[in-house]
């Protein structure tokens, strides 16, 4: 029997092989990283609370933001991107459950004596959700939802089509998310002192957490703490400047 099960696994394997579970590649049996995803360096405290970095890192000017703080376990570089690119393009929603294990261990070192009344997330496009079969940001905001123990909340909306992001630079980005989000109908009598925690995949400039943070403070969210799988890194931001 033992023979027969061990046979049927190397069968499956085969058929649905296992992969990196950051990057999304095929790995050997039984591994959860590709060698690559193995050596990856985490953002570490302590870290700036504007842009994310670690604070060795950091470059830039303590711009204060709607959201309090922001924080992700990685940069978005190397198998990062592909990792976010498979997760979103190439039909991986499986690599939510990993994502937000390791967002929720960013969340536990720097958010763990904050009490959150809400987990919410960035909304999309009901005709790019249909079509992609899920919004990123809810599958990450639903499993840190269950973890922390407080209820995920569908609050906003996006009531405007913003385009195309990653071919803009910030300025262009930071238009395109003016008044592009709102919060839904049914929360903007519930948010009076709350703490609010928001979620997205990425952040590269930050113009979609900030725009979606200040309309969570204009009906009344106290603060709204941010956390990303990932934060550009220094390359990738002066690239979106210039």
């Amino acid at each position: 029997m033992n023979n027969l099960l061990e046979a049927l696994k190397k069968l499956f394997k085969a058929v649905a092989p296992d992969r990196c579970k950051i990057c999304g590649t095929v790995v050997e049996l039984d591994n959860d990283y590709c060698e690559k995803c193995k050596t990856l360096k985490k953002i570490s405290s302590p870290r700036c609370p504007y842009c994310g970095y670690a604070k060795d890192d950091c470059v830039c000017k303590k711009k204060k933001n709607e959201y309090k703080q922001i924080i992700a376990p990685y940069y978005y570089s190397d198998t990062v991107v592909d990792g976010v690119h498979n997760f979103k393009e190439n039909n991986m929603p499986f690599l939510a459950e990993s994502f937000a294990g390791h967002m929720l261990e960013a969340v536990k070192e720097c958010y763990g004596d904050i009490e959150f009344d809400y987990v919410t997330f960035v909304p999309m496009r009901r005709f790019k959700k249909f079509k992609r079969g899920f919004n990123q940001a809810q599958l990450l905001a639903e499993k840190i939802s269950s973890a922390v123990n407080v209820p995920c909340t569908d609050m906003l909306d996006k009531v405007r089509y913003t385009g195309v992001q990653h071919r803009k630079n910030a300025k262009q980005r930071k238009l395109s998310a003016f008044g592009a989000y709102d919060v839904r109908s049914c929360f903007r009598d519930k948010l009076d002192g709350s703490v609010i925690l928001l979620v997205d995949d990425v952040k590269t400039t930050g113009s979609t957490l900030n725009e979606c943070a200040k309309m969570l403070k204009i009906y009344g969210a106290a603060e709204v703490y941010a956390v990303t799988f990932a934060i550009a890194g220094a390359n990738y931001h002066n690239k979106m400047i210039s």
